[in-house]
């Protein structure tokens, strides 16, 4: 038979605090779990003169006008544009024209794949105002990071295009500072295929 013991109502228990395991290391943060800044670093901020930019040269569309169409945030749409000739442009500048063609542009992101899938469903289907002919994905992180899922599912999305390629993986293209530059057989051969199907359809 267990007896358990009685607790004195008249002495306090210690509380127990439970034990957490120690946080990562960040490469931004350390140990931290937040930084924070001056109190009035937004007042600061604002009363600092603003740079300001030039305007944005006006996009002259042509026949040979083709459209990069982000699948979602930072896909390099504005990368690829800015290592293409002028005919190539960042639907960011300007809104694709009604019925002009389109180059969608995802990564290997299993939110952006997916988002490239709803927007080949609706081309299809002609509930684009523009017309998609074709798929550029850009890797996001190493090929030999990828699992075999995504890309089981990287080329049934790839097939649902007319075309598609891959843009390989540059991890300097999201340093600051740093101008991307056209490097590798891979990628060049992308850009070229850009620029012939802004020239021809194909």
């Amino acid at each position: 038979m267990t007896v358990t013991p009685q607790r004195n109502p008249f002495v306090n228990e210690p509380e127990v605090t439970p034990q957490e395991d120690p946080i990562d290391d960040d490469p931004i943060l350390g140990q931290r779990e937040s930084l924070r800044g001056p109190r009035n670093i937004q007042q600061s901020l604002a009363a600092e003169p603003v740079e300001e930019t030039a305007p944005a040269a006006p996009v002259a569309v042509t026949s040979a006008t083709l459209w990069l169409v982000g699948a979602s945030g930072g896909v390099g749409t504005s990368t690829l544009a800015g290592l293409c000739s002028e005919n190539v442009v960042d639907e960011s500048e300007r809104r694709p024209t009604y019925a002009g063609r389109a180059l969608l542009v995802c990564s290997t992101s299993a939110s952006s794949l997916e988002a490239a899938q709803q927007l080949a469903r609706k081309s299809a289907s002609g509930q684009l105002p523009y017309e998609l002919v074709g798929l550029v994905i850009v890797y996001d992180r190493p090929k030999n990071r990828l699992t075999k899922p995504t890309l089981d599912f990287a080329r049934g999305v790839a097939r649902m295009f007319p075309v598609a390629m891959t843009a390989p993986y540059a991890p300097s293209w999201r340093e600051v500072g740093v101008s991307p530059q056209a490097s590798g057989t891979r990628l060049k051969s992308v850009l070229r295929k850009i620029e012939k199907i802004a020239r021809s359809g194909h």
